[in-house]
C-alpha cells in the first residue's frame, strides 16, 4: 500500500506489479491496441492500493490517466479507478507454476475489468464522454457508461441511463427506462 502526495505510475511500474496497465484507448484492449497506440499510459492520483492477493489495484483522489494516441492524447478524470486482473501465467503452456516462479520476477497479468467512479470524465480531441461509473470489459471490449452518461462528438450529444460501447464492433448502444428517454442532438454540417 502507497499513501499520501501525487505519484505518477507508468507502465514500467505497472509491469512490476503484474498489471499491465491500458494499452490503448480503451482502458487495456487486449492483445493489440485498439488505437495502434504503444505509448505507456500515466496514472496520477493521490493514493494507490496494490492487492496482490485479492488481485486489485485502486487508484483514488483525482484520478488523471493519459495516454498519447496518434492524433489525439487520450484522457480519463475521475474520482477512483479500479483496476481487476487476473493471473494469466497459469493457463498459457510452459509458465511456471506459481510455486517454482522465482521472487522479484511478476508473474504475467491480464486485465479483467476496469471501474472509474466519480465524476468519470473521458476526453480525446473533440470526442467527450461523461457519467459516475465507466466499466470497461477487457475480454468483451466494451465500455459500459451509467450515472447519467452522456457522450459528445463535436457539438453532436447523445444521453440516455446507459451507454454502451462494444470497441471491436465499433458499435454503441443508448438505452433509458421510464420518464427519461434516449436523447440525440446532432447538428448539421454547413457546406461550403
Amino acid at each position: 500500500m502507497i499513501k499520501k502526495g501525487k505519484m505518477v505510475i507508468s507502465a514500467i511500474l505497472a509491469g512490476m506489479l503484474g498489471v499491465p496497465f491500458f494499452h490503448s484507448p480503451a482502458w487495456g484492449a487486449g492483445e493489440k491496441p485498439v488505437g495502434g497506440s504503444k505509448q505507456p499510459v500515466v496514472v496520477t492520483s493521490d493514493t494507490l492500493d496494490a492487492d496482490n492477493k485479492a488481485k486489485i489495484a485502486t487508484f483514488s483522489g483525482t484520478v488523471v490517466a493519459k495516454q498519447l494516441q496518434e492524433k489525439e492524447t487520450l484522457y480519463i478524470y475521475c474520482d477512483k479507478l479500479m483496476v481487476y486482473y487476473t493471473d494469466d501465467s497459469e493457463k498459457k503452456p510452459g509458465a511456471f507454476p506459481k510455486s517454482d516462479k522465482k521472487e522479484g520476477v511478476a508473474q504475467q497479468s491480464k486485465i479483467d475489468k476496469i471501474i472509474a467512479t466519480g465524476q468519470v470524465k473521458i476526453v480525446q480531441g473533440e470526442d467527450v464522454a461523461t457519467g459516475e461509473i465507466a466499466t470497461f470489459y477487457n475480454d468483451e471490449q466494451k465500455i459500459v457508461l451509467t450515472g447519467n452518461p452522456k457522450v459528445w462528438q463535436g457539438k453532436n450529444l447523445v444521453k440516455g441511463e446507459e451507454i454502451t460501447v462494444w470497441i471491436r464492433e465499433n458499435r454503441s448502444q443508448v438505452t433509458s427506462k421510464g420518464p427519461n428517454r434516449v436523447q440525440a442532438v446532432i447538428h448539421q454540417e454547413e457546406k461550403k
